[in-house]
C-alpha cells in the first residue's frame, strides 16, 4: 500500500468529502482552530516573526538563479561559479538581513495553516500552508518552504559576502540569526515542516563550521568563544525542547470522522472509496480502477470509528514515550505500536499516517550537529588564543567548552566524541575524496548512526553517511579544496 505525505492525504481526503457536502466550510474551519490552537502558531502578534520575515520577502530581488539542487544554501559560497552575481545580490537588499535577524529574536513564528489566514500579496506568492481551497486539489501544500530557501539562500549568501568583506561581526550575527531562525521553524506542527526544517538547520551548521575554517583569521578568541557558550547551545535541539509533530494526528481525525458512520462509528464503504479512492489516485492514477473495489472490501473488514481512533491514538502516545526517553533505552529496541497495527482492520490509519520513526535519527543527527559546531566553535577559540590546538579535548573543559556539550549522541556509553592532535601529516577518506591533512591540525568526529568507530578500526579517518561523521575540519571546505586561513 503507498504511503502518501499526511498532509496531502489529509487534504485531499477532505476535498472528496467535502465535494458532496454542504458542511465544508465549517469542518475545514474547525480543523484550522485546531491546528492554529498550536504553540508554535499562537499568541501576540507582537510574539511572532513571520510578517516581518516574510513582508521582507516580498521586497527581496530576484536571485541570480531560481533555487534548485545546484543554488541552494548547500551550495553557495564564494569559489561557486557566478559568485560576483550572488555577491552582487545579497548586497542590494539589506533589508533581508534586518528581517532575519528580527525575526529570529521572536518567540515563535507564528504563519498560520490555512491560506485564507494570509494577506492576499503572501497568496500570491505561496507564502502560505494551503489546507484546503474551494475544492481545488493542491499538490504543493507546504509553499511557504519555498520562500524559506530562498531566504536561506540570500542569507548564506550574505554571510559569506560580510567574512568577505572583513565585516566579520555582522558575518556572525547573521549567521547566529539564521540558526535561531530555523530553530523557531522547528517548532511547527506538520511532520513534513519539522523534518525540512531540521535539515535546513544541519545545513546552516555545517555552513557555519565552514566559515569558521575559512575565515579563523578573521574571528578572534573571544568571538569564537561567545559562539560556544553564548549562542549554540541555548538552540536546544534536544528531546526536551524538540518535540514530534502533533498536526498529521489532528487531520487524520478529521478525516476519520468523514469516512464513518457518525451514528453507528461503522466504516462506510463509499465514502472509503471516494475519499481513500481520491488520495492513492494522485500518485497513482492508473491504480484507481483497482483502489475503489479495495476500499470497499476494506470497509467491510475496517474497525470501527472509536477503535481507529484510539488505534491512532496509541501510535502517537507510543511515539512520545520513546521520543522523551533517554538514548539507547531497551524500550527503543522493541516494536512500535505502527509496526503491531493490523493493516486491514486499521488499513485507513496506516494509508494516512507516515510512520515518524526516521525523526528519530534526524534528531540525533541535528542535535550532534549542534554539539559538533560548538566543539568547532571552542577549539577555534582555544587556537586563536594560543596559537594552537590542544594535544586533547579535555583542554577545553569548562570554558570554552561544556563537557556536556562533545558528547557524542551515536555512541552508546553517550562518551565524548573522538579528537585527534596530528602530529603527522594525514589523510582523510569523505566518500571517494582523499584528502590530506598537515601536523598541527586536528580531527573532531562522530561515530555515526552506525554507532562504529569506523576511522580507528580502518585506521584512517573516514567521513560518510554509513562512516563516521567528521565536525572538524568541516567536510565540506576539504572537499571543496579550500585553504583554512589561521
Amino acid at each position: 500500500m503507498t504511503h502518501l505525505h499526511p498532509l496531502r492525504a489529509a487534504v485531499l481526503g477532505i476535498v472528496a468529502f467535502l465535494g458532496a457536502s454542504t458542511t465544508a466550510s465549517a469542518d475545514v474551519g474547525e480543523l484550522l482552530d485546531r491546528l492554529n490552537d498550536h504553540n508554535s502558531i499562537k499568541g501576540t502578534e507582537s510574539s511572532k516573526g513571520w510578517r516581518t520575515l516574510f513582508d521582507a520577502y516580498l521586497d527581496l530581488s530576484k536571485p541570480p538563479r531560481a533555487i534548485s539542487a545546484e543554488f541552494n544554501l548547500e551550495t553557495i559560497w564564494p569559489g561557486m561559479s557566478g559568485w560576483s552575481e550572488v555577491e552582487a545580490w545579497a548586497k542590494d537588499n539589506p533589508g533581508m538581513t534586518e528581517a532575519i535577524i528580527e525575526a529570529s529574536q521572536q518567540t515563535i513564528i507564528g504563519l498560520p495553516y490555512g491560506s485564507q489566514n494570509v494577506p492576499a500579496t503572501y497568496q500570491q506568492k505561496g507564502i502560505m500552508v494551503e489546507i484546503w481551497s474551494k475544492g481545488n486539489v493542491r499538490n504543493n501544500n507546504f509553499q511557504y518552504l519555498d520562500a524559506l530557501r530562498e531566504i536561506l539562500a540570500y542569507s548564506t549568501a550574505e554571510t559569506y559576502r560580510l567574512y568577505e568583506a572583513g565585516e566579520s561581526q555582522k558575518a556572525i550575527d547573521l549567521s547566529v540569526a539564521q540558526l535561531w531562525l530555523l530553530r523557531k521553524f522547528c517548532d511547527r506542527d506538520f511532520l513534513v515542516e519539522k523534518r525540512t526544517c531540521m535539515e535546513l538547520l544541519i545545513l546552516s551548521l555545517e555552513n557555519m563550521r565552514d566559515c569558521f575554517y575559512s575565515y579563523a583569521d578573521r574571528i578572534d578568541a573571544e568571538q569564537f568563544r561567545h559562539i560556544a557558550q553564548k549562542e549554540i547551545p541555548f538552540l536546544r535541539t534536544d528531546r526536551s525542547r524538540l518535540f514530534i509533530p502533533e498536526a498529521d494526528r489532528i487531520v487524520a481525525e478529521e478525516i476519520f470522522e468523514q469516512v464513518f458512520d457518525p451514528t453507528t462509528g461503522d466504516a462506510q464503504g463509499e465514502r472509503f472509496m471516494e475519499v481513500f479512492t481520491e488520495i492513492q489516485a494522485v500518485d497513482e492514477p492508473l491504480g484507481r480502477f483497482g483502489a475503489g473495489r479495495r476500499w470497499v472490501e476494506l470497509s467491510e473488514l475496517h474497525g470501527g470509528l472509536p477503535a481507529t481512533k484510539e488505534r491512532l491514538q496509541n501510535i502517537f502516545d507510543d511515539w512520545w514515550r520513546r521520543w522523551r526517553i533517554r538514548e539507547y533505552s531497551s524500550m527503543l529496541g522493541l516494536e512500535t505500536e505502527y509496526d503491531k497495527t493490523n493493516p486491514t482492520r486499521y488499513a485507513s490509519v496506516l494509508f494516512i499516517v507516515d510512520d515518524i520513526m526516521d525523526l528519530f535519527e534526524l534528531r540525533n543527527m541535528l542535535l550532534n550537529e549542534t554539539r559538533g559546531t560548538i566543539v568547532a566553535a571552542a577549539l577555534c577559540s582555544y587556537r586563536a588564543a594560543r596559537g594552537r590546538f590542544p594535544a586533547k579535548m579535555v583542554a577545553l573543559f569548562p570554558d570554552p567548552l561544556s563537557k556536556q556539550q562533545s558528547v557524542d549522541v551515536f555512541n552508546e556509553s553517550l562518551g565524548l566524541m573522538e579528537y585527534r592532535y596530528l602530529n603527522d601529516r594525514r589523510a582523510v577518506f569523505i566518500g571517494v575524496d582523499r584528502v590530506w591533512l598537515e601536523p598541527g591540525n586536528c580531527i573532531v568526529y562522530s561515530l555515526g548512526p552506525n554507532l562504529e568507530n569506523d576511522s580507528r578500526e580502518s585506521g584512517t579517518t573516514t567521513h560518510g553517511p554509513d562512516d563516521d561523521l567528521l565536525y572538524w575540519p568541516p567536510a565540506k571546505a576539504l572537499v571543496r579544496g579550500q585553504q583554512e586561513r589561521r
